[in-house]
């Protein structure tokens, strides 16, 4: 018991001091974060869907939301049209709206696994869900 509450202490005390906390520890939290590209980080201002090729991403990222469940925010959804090539391609900007979901343990961190980007107003796109991680 004594060993328990002297390392919640400590992590307490890590906490206020701004140290990182192993991962295992912010699972404990509630702490959740999303991947991008292998980079984990809470309330991005981006984030790249194709990690390939970087030809599509969440930009300019502001959130309303964000909870152990679901985070919520807008942005701007930028994708390559690769026409006639990717590299000699346009990219093409949308204002959306962004759903994380689905959160997860992995390598013991909590980490939204699906975002969902609606296009408001948009007649020439379709909703799109992205597996992310």
């Amino acid at each position: 018991m004594h060993r328990l509450l002297a390392a919640t202490s400590i992590g307490v005390l890590l906490l206020g001091l701004g140290v990182a906390m192993p991962a295992v520890a912010q699972a404990a939290t509630g702490k959740v974060e999303v991947s991008n590209c292998g980079e984990l980080s809470a309330k991005p201002t981006g984030i790249v869907l194709a990690c390939a090729d970087a030809n599509m991403a969440l930009e300019t990222l502001k959130w309303t939301t964000w909870n152990s469940k679901t985070a919520k925010g807008n942005g701007v959804y930028s994708f390559n049209d690769c026409e006639p090539t990717c590299v000699a391609g346009h990219f093409h900007r949308y204002q959306v709206d962004v759903t994380l979901s689905k959160p997860k343990i992995v390598k013991g961190t909590k980490v939204f696994t699906k975002a969902r980007v609606t296009f408001p107003g948009v007649t020439d796109q379709t909703n799109k869900t992205f597996n992310l991680g």
